[in-house]
């Protein structure tokens, strides 16, 4: 015998046992009991409406270009956010830049006239203004 044949005779002893067999009582326990939730209390306004924009980071080396889908009633900071996540920054190190306007964190995009298509700038934190 082969070391092939013999490994799969190996193999075919291994799992003999019976996969049919009846639990022994179903579980009354929902799935999700075992974890916790990590939703955000608050949540997101998806009010205003979605347009595509292209996020343009010249952080580090090369230029990189991302185009995500938001909601023009949300917060900058909340987009900041996931735009640091998206390049790997952190959020401290980088301002969001529009129409040669520093925007501000707590202001919603819809302030800042965005359309469809439109180039949002992550600029480093050193040199906004």
């Amino acid at each position: 015998m082969d070391f092939e044949e013999d490994f799969n005779e190996e193999f075919d002893e291994e799992f003999d046992e019976d996969l049919d067999e009846e639990l022994d009582e179903p579980s009354t326990k929902s799935p999700t009991e075992d974890f916790t939730v990590k939703t955000p209390d608050q949540k997101i306004s998806h009010e205003g409406k979605k347009i595509s924009v292209y996020f343009l980071s010249t952080i580090g080396p090369g230029e990189k270009k991302q185009k995500l889908l938001v909601y023009t009633g949300n917060k900058v900071g909340d987009i900041k956010e996931t735009v640091a996540n998206l390049f790997a920054l952190d959020p401290a190190d980088f301002h969001l830049s529009s129409g040669g306007v520093t925007m501000d964190e707590i202001s919603m995009l819809s302030d800042y006239n965005l359309s469809d298509g439109d180039d949002i700038l992550l600029i480093p934190a050193s040199v906004a203004g």
